[in-house]
């Protein structure tokens, strides 16, 4: 694997949604990508050098990327483990770290080379390649193994920073990050605060967190909330402060 344009790595992505493609996208230009989905895919316009490959296919390249939920990731891992060899690369995009990288290391430790992942990017963000660059991608090698030719690609090819966190760093940081914020932005959503004449631009801050969360799925929203471990202290802390803040402008008052 080299962070070149005439590398002859095959990577396989399963789950074909709007991050798988565009992991396909990001990564054809360093190799042949093999893609499945529980969808139907044959006729979707796909990149040069993608193709739908079944998922026999998939488990033998080189790097396999779980793009699926969360709960589907377990049955993704049981499947790969029957094709998998020593030195296939399994790696994990998904948005929390601790649940994903212990099913991986259960069900497929022993089998092959695990790797964690959270891209900090996404088809919001990234609307052609370039984008991609300077933006931050977790990475965290569960198992002894070579993984500096991958990383190599997201480092020199595609200019992304990379941050080693364990999975538990992760997702106590993440709790913060992302649990606060989309629980905040998915509260004013449900609200539906109303543009204004008379806006500030601290209003307006308060606006693009609505726009920003409505572009995200409720099945990311679970997961940020119900997958990370640590969320769940920071949404109830958050709850309180606001109960505490009613009841001082109440006595206040």
């Amino acid at each position: 694997m080299k962070a070149d344009r005439n590398s002859t790595t095959t990577f396989g992505v399963v789950g074909y949604g709007s991050f798988g493609a565009l992991l396909a996208e990001l990564l054809a230009p360093y190799g042949k990508i093999k893609i499945c989905d529980k969808r139907q895919v044959d006729n979707w316009n796909l990149s040069e050098n993608v193709e739908v490959a079944d998922f026999a296919e998939i488990a033998k390249c080189q790097v396999v990327f779980i793009a699926t939920e969360l709960n589907s990731i377990r049955s993704v891992c049981e499947e790969l483990k029957a094709y998998v060899g020593e030195d296939t690369i399994v790696a994990d995009i998904c948005s929390v770290k601790v649940q994903p990288t212990a099913i991986m290391q259960e069900v497929l430790g022993g089998s092959c080379q695990l790797l964690a992942t959270h891209p900090l990017f996404g088809p919001q963000t990234v609307l052609k390649r370039d984008d991609v660059k300077g933006n931050k991608l977790v990475w965290h090698e569960l198992t002894d193994g070579d993984f500096s030719s991958l990383r190599q690609i997201f480092e020199d090819g595609l200019e992304v920073e990379i941050v080693e966190l364990s999975p538990e760093e992760h997702d106590q940081e993440m709790a913060w990050v992302h649990g606060l914020t989309f629980f905040t932005g998915r509260a004013l959503l449900n609200m539906k605060p109303p543009s204004s004449t008379l806006g500030t631009n601290y209003y307006q801050k308060l606006i693009d967190l609505v726009t920003v969360e409505s572009e995200h799925s409720m099945e990311l929203f679970m997961t940020i909330q119900r997958g990370n471990p640590y969320t769940d202290e920071i949404r109830l802390t958050f709850l309180k402060a606001l109960e505490e803040l009613e009841v001082t402008i109440k006595d206040e008052a």
